[in-house]
C-alpha cells in the first residue's frame, strides 16, 4: 500500500562471510510470519532480520525489497541498495514494527480488523545476488508469565525468537559493528556538552568581570565628583 525508498543504515550491519549467528531463527523460504495478539503487540518493540547472500561472476550491486502484510493486507513496502559486493556477506537490519506494519508508520489498529490476533508477515527478495539463509529475532519488553503461557499454548510466536531486552542491549548483541558508532556518538555528545558548559562558564566569568569593571568605574566617578 505504501512504499518507502530506503530504510535506516544506522540500524544495519553488513559483514563479510556466510555464517549466520545461531541466535537467529532460521526461516524456510523468503517469508517471516507469526501471530500477534493485542497483549503481545504492546510488548513488541522491534525485529532484526538476518540475511546471508552470495554473489556470482564478479562485483554486483545488491538490492532488496521487503513487502510486509497484516492479515494478508499489504503495508509499508521497503526497498533499497545494500551496496556492491563480490563475495558472500551477511546483512542484519533492525526495524520497528510500525515502520513495517503500521498504517503510514503509525501503530497497528486492531479495531480495523476486528480481531484479537493478527498475522504479521514480511516477504524479502534480493536482486543481484542469491539469498542463502534468512532468519530473524524479535525484541520485546519484559513479558509476564501469563502472556508467555498464552504465546506458547497457542503457538503464536516461536519462543526462540523472543529476546526481552532494552534497545541498547539488543543493539550491541545483534548489531556489533554499530556498537562502536554508538559509543563514538555518545563520546561526541559528551564532548559537545562539556564544551558548551565551558563556553557558558567563560561567558559568565566575562560578564562578571565586565560588571566589576563597571562598578569600579562608577565608584571612581563618584569619588571624583
Amino acid at each position: 500500500r505504501y512504499r518507502y525508498p530506503t530504510i535506516s543504515t544506522y540500524s544495519r550491519d553488513i559483514l563479510p562471510g556466510g555464517d549466520m549467528p545461531e541466535e537467529f531463527v532460521l526461516v524456510e523460504g523468503s517469508t517471516i510470519s507469526f501471530m500477534v495478539s493485542r497483549d503481545f503487540y504492546d510488548k513488541f518493540m522491534g525485529l532484526a532480520l538476518c540475511v546471508v547472500f552470495s554473489v556470482d561472476n564478479g562485483e554486483k550491486e545488491i538490492l532488496f525489497d521487503i513487502v510486509p502484510h497484516v492479515n494478508g493486507q499489504r503495508r509499508n513496502r521497503l526497498s533499497g541498495s545494500l551496496g556492491s559486493f563480490d563475495s558472500d556477506h551477511m546483512w542484519i537490519q533492525y526495524l520497528k514494527p510500525n515502520v513495517l506494519w503500521g498504517m503510514l508508520e503509525g501503530a497497528v489498529d486492531f479495531l480495523e480488523f476486528d480481531e484479537d490476533r493478527l498475522r504479521f508477515s514480511l516477504t524479502l527478495s534480493i536482486l543481484g545476488g542469491t539469498m542463502k539463509k534468512f532468519g530473524y529475532v524479535l525484541r520485546c519488553k519484559q513479558i509476564d508469565d501469563d502472556l508467555k503461557v498464552v504465546l506458547e499454548d497457542n503457538q503464536l510466536v516461536d519462543p526462540a525468537s523472543i529476546y526481552e531486552m532494552k534497545f541498547e542491549e539488543f543493539f550491541y548483541k545483534f548489531l556489533p559493528r554499530q556498537k562502536k558508532g554508538l559509543e563514538c556518538q555518545r563520546e561526541e555528545s559528551k564532548r559537545l556538552m562539556e564544551e558548551s558548559e565551558c563556553q557558558e562558564e567563560c561567558a559568565r566569568e566575562k560578564l562578571k568581570q565586565q560588571m566589576e569593571e563597571m562598578n569600579a568605574s562608577d565608584s571612581s566617578d563618584n569619588e571624583t565628583d
